[in-house]
């Protein structure tokens, strides 16, 4: 199922070729958002009240991303996200999504321009695993050309979890070539 709905995300995204319909300034960076990432999250500290240990330290996969048109003004955290997607990570091997209580592996995913520093052309990202789900992942970093990098945090009722994230464009040829540590 998981694969199913990363699938369909991935034909969406092809029909829209890849272009958000934005047109603003931080919309921009929004559209470019849109597609398949390859994502390797790394476990820096495990939940606290973990009942055993977690099986890797890193894990990789892919979070698609679409542009979600019935975005509103609503406090509803998915409703407000200037995109949405779906994730095919392990996250189990890490300790994480402990309650499997999500109805399938939903992400949002919102951008924020930076603007404490005028040269800089990075911005914020904030890319929630599970929105409204008991395990709530964060992940929150800065976009550049060659792909997003930063910290992700996971809170739940075993306490908090932490670590960091880099996510990359996702390319066919990537595939073959892209590796994921087994510790």
């Amino acid at each position: 199922m998981i694969r199913g709905m990363l699938a369909l995300v991935i034909v969406a995204v092809a029909c829209t070729e890849g272009r958000s319909a934005n047109t603003g300034g931080d919309d921009a960076i929004a559209g470019k958002l849109v597609g398949a990432w390859d994502a390797t999250m790394t476990l820096d500290r495990p939940y606290p009240l973990q009942p055993r240990s977690s099986e890797a330290r890193t894990i990789c996969g892919t979070i698609g991303v679409i542009e979600n048109r019935t975005k509103s003004a609503s406090v509803d955290e998915v409703m407000s996200a200037t995109q949405l997607g779906v994730y095919d990570l392990p996250l189990s091997r890490i300790g994480l999504e402990w309650s499997g209580n999500a109805p399938f592996p939903a992400a949002t995913v919102s951008t924020t321009r930076t603007r404490s520093y005028p040269s800089s052309a990075s911005d914020s990202v904030r890319i929630v695993l599970n929105p409204g789900s008991e395990e709530r992942i964060v992940l929150s970093g800065r976009y550049e050309p060659s792909g997003i990098q930063g910290m992700w945090t996971a809170q739940s009722a075993r306490g908090t979890a932490n670590g960091s994230f880099s996510m990359r464009p996702h390319v066919s040829a990537n595939v073959a070539r892209r590796s994921c540590p087994r510790s």
